[in-house]
């Protein structure tokens, strides 16, 4: 079910864009599920609001309902079934978004939903490995925190970028990746790190990431996750996802990166690694039995959703569309082609040598199509799948 006070950023999108919303939730409740995200399960009912997901093993899924629930984490098979369910003593779920587990089994969860940013009083609760646990309650450290840099509470419209939705362990530090909510919107999160034991903290920002796209709705970050092996970083939005590899230490946003389109828009908000090569999803629930799933994605067969252009601060939109298409790229469009699904050439438009390019695509026929963008100072190409409503 879609939080209410999630509702609010609506009011801020003027009405075309949020047209581009409705259009994509229900062209893609037509067409189903892209080729790349396998629904795995529906989820048991008693969690609706699924808002993160940890494994204990690829059958085991423990989770819980984000702001407002009990502070109870349950655990599912891969059925869809409740085998478990148990309740986190010396907690309580003013707005819980993620969970994580460090390498000795311990698990994480963050009550630092913060959609008004105003909150003072942001926690991250501890807890023993659950699976370890027989009886139906285990009580919680407390790991407690405020962001180095906010000053205000709430703080100017432009700086609204103290929500988090994303919580990762790494190397005995947590780390902590902001869902923007500027106005306008700026397409930054920002990454903090804090230690992994009890105390009083303040959380340090150590990098920032800039999403190449200006639809808040798809482009804020609602999960994280990093691998076991410590090699592969994942961001999760509403549509697609960011991989993040080839990091030393914690510069994750230095490393390289590739945007995976999911080609599924609903209110996925919790991500984890099965493998270093697949992961699972979750979204909430929407009126009309939609959502409350789990998914499966391979990372490493997902080449043709995946976007390169994150490297070259290349971004489409808007996307879905009707009319056509604006091109944005710091580095320069040397040509645009538009393919079918199949790889058939539709459109070509060459020697445009220009940072910014806006493409009429008003003639297409509704439906789904590739676009290969050339990079004329880089030579990379990028490709990604846009939707004509």
């Amino acid at each position: 079910m879609l939080d209410t006070q999630d509702i609010k950023f609506e009011m801020i999108i003027n009405c075309r864009q949020i047209s581009f919303l409705l259009f994509n939730f229900l062209l893609f409740t037509q067409i189903g599920h892209s080729q790349i995200l396998r629904t795995v399960t529906r989820l048991p009912s008693l969690v609706a609001e699924s808002s993160g997901i940890e494994i204990s093993d690829k059958n085991k899924i423990w989770t819980f309902n984000d702001s407002g629930g009990e502070p109870v984490l349950y655990l599912c098979d891969t059925l869809g079934n409740l085998t478990k369910t148990l309740t986190i003593e010396g907690a309580t779920n003013k707005d819980w978004e993620d969970i994580t587990q460090d390498q000795d089994g311990n698990f994480y969860l963050g009550d630092f939903g913060n959609n008004d940013n105003d909150r003072s009083d942001l926690v991250i609760y501890k807890i023993t490995n659950p699976t370890l646990q027989t009886g139906s309650s285990v009580t919680a450290e407390i790991i407690s925190f405020t962001y180095e840099d906010q000053r205000s509470f709430p703080p100017p419209a432009d700086s609204l970028n103290f929500d988090c939705e994303a919580l990762m362990w790494y190397q005995e530090n947590l780390y902590l990746c902001t869902k923007n909510r500027t106005v306008p919107f700026d397409g930054i999160t920002n990454l903090y790190r804090l230690p992994d034991s009890s105390g009083h903290y303040i959380a340090e920002k150590i990098g920032s990431f800039n999403v190449p796209g200006n639809d808040m709705a798809t482009n804020w970050i609602t999960a994280g996750d990093i691998s076991d092996d410590g090699t592969r970083l994942c961001l999760l939005s509403s549509d697609k996802m960011w991989l993040f590899y080839g990091f030393s230490e914690d510069d994750f946003f230095q490393a390289q990166s590739m945007q995976i389109n999911l080609n599924h828009f609903s209110q996925k908000e919790g991500i984890c690694f099965l493998t270093n090569h697949e992961c699972y999803l979750t979204d909430e629930e929407w009126p009309g039995s939609i959502g409350r799933k789990l998914y499966s994605i391979k990372l490493d067969s997902t080449t043709t959703f995946i976007s390169s252009g994150v490297h070259d601060g290349l971004s489409i939109s808007p996307n879905p569309f009707l009319d056509g298409i604006w091109i944005n790229s710091g580095s320069g469009i040397g040509q645009v082609e538009i393919l079918s699904i199949s790889g058939k050439e539709i459109l070509k438009k060459s020697q445009i040598n220009n940072i910014n390019f806006y493409l009429g695509l008003s003639s297409l026929n509704p439906g789904a199509y590739l676009i290969k963008v050339f990079n004329n100072n880089t030579n990379r190409v990028h490709v990604q799948k846009i939707i004509k409503l």
